[in-house]
């Protein structure tokens, strides 16, 4: 069973109906410069949420993370990515953070207009940032 949901997603990528993106976007669809959160100055308390994307444009799959510009000395961290309004956000995955790209078996689904945000945590109680991306499929 699980090669033929294999063949029929891939049959469904080669067709082109299936797109993978990057979070956040340009207006004109092309990717955007990442995201940068800030963790809290306490240790192991979150930053404050940065938005990613405002009203996502299509339903779409996160599929993984990408983490980079590491700024601190955090030697532990996370990253807790949520969607929802400003003040009611729900997190959807969390993500040891470390300077790499990361990928699950088990995406996520967002729908089409909905609110994605990320937050930072470290164990230093520094403000220290780290830059975010998200991966996407769209179409499916």
């Amino acid at each position: 069973m699980r090669q033929m949901i294999a063949r029929i997603f891939a049959l469904l990528v080669n067709s082109g109906a299936i797109t993978h993106n990057v979070y956040p976007r340009s207006a004109d669809g092309s990717a955007a410069a990442a995201v940068t959160l800030t963790a809290h100055a306490t240790a192991w308390t979150a930053g404050s949420y940065a938005q990613i994307v405002a009203s996502s444009v299509a339903d779409a799959w996160l599929e993984g993370v990408t983490l980079e510009n590491f700024v601190g000395a955090a030697s532990q961290g996370e990253v807790e990515i949520a969607t929802g309004g400003a003040g009611s956000e729900v997190i959807i995955a969390t993500v040891q953070a470390t300077a790499a790209s990361y990928r699950w078996d088990k995406a996520s689904f967002i729908p089409a207009g909905t609110r994605i945000a990320a937050r930072y945590r470290t164990s230093t109680g520094a403000a220290d940032t780290v830059d975010v991306k998200l991966n996407v499929a769209e179409g499916v």
